[in-house]
């Protein structure tokens, strides 16, 4: 989002989200537990959506890349991470990739997280965010796992 959206479009958003998790949950299989015991917390707490780069072209070809299985990482210095909000990634957490127009075409789930040397980060498979990294830059690597694309 760019903060420039009106509250129709912003509404529009939320409901092309929300439509989106609730197809996610059944064909991702996140509601394997029987309908009698209630909703699970993955059916009731719709992750965060976000997209990769910094233009419609670069979230556009980092969705495509994902979906295709060809990029399976991303990585972030640390400094940044803790620069931002302080909330380093971590196994486990979902997210809906969007494409460059805000539109959600993908669940991802991280299936590691974990800290290196920008050295270490594999570039044949992990888009990482930014430039100019030294190589002992500590890196946070983010391993996806694509559980539904639309």
């Amino acid at each position: 989002m760019t903060g420039t959206e009106t509250s129709d479009e912003v509404g529009d958003i939320d409901e092309a989200l929300e439509g989106f998790w609730r197809r996610a949950v059944f064909r991702a299989k996140l509601n394997h537990v029987p309908s009698y015991f209630g909703p699970t917390p993955l059916e009731v707490v719709r992750p965060p959506a976000w997209a990769f780069g910094t233009t419609a072209e670069e979230a556009d070809g980092f969705l495509r890349d994902v979906a295709s299985g060809r990029t399976t990482a991303i990585a972030g210095s640390l400094r940044d991470y803790r620069a931002d909000d302080g909330v380093v990634p971590e196994t486990g957490e979902m997210g809906i990739v969007v494409d460059g127009r805000g539109t959600p075409a993908a669940l991802v789930v991280v299936t590691e997280a974990l800290t290196v040397p920008y050295a270490e980060v594999d570039a044949a498979t992990t888009v990482v965010e930014g430039s100019g990294f030294a190589p002992d830059t500590a890196m946070v690597v983010q391993r996806l796992r694509v559980l539904y694309s639309a």
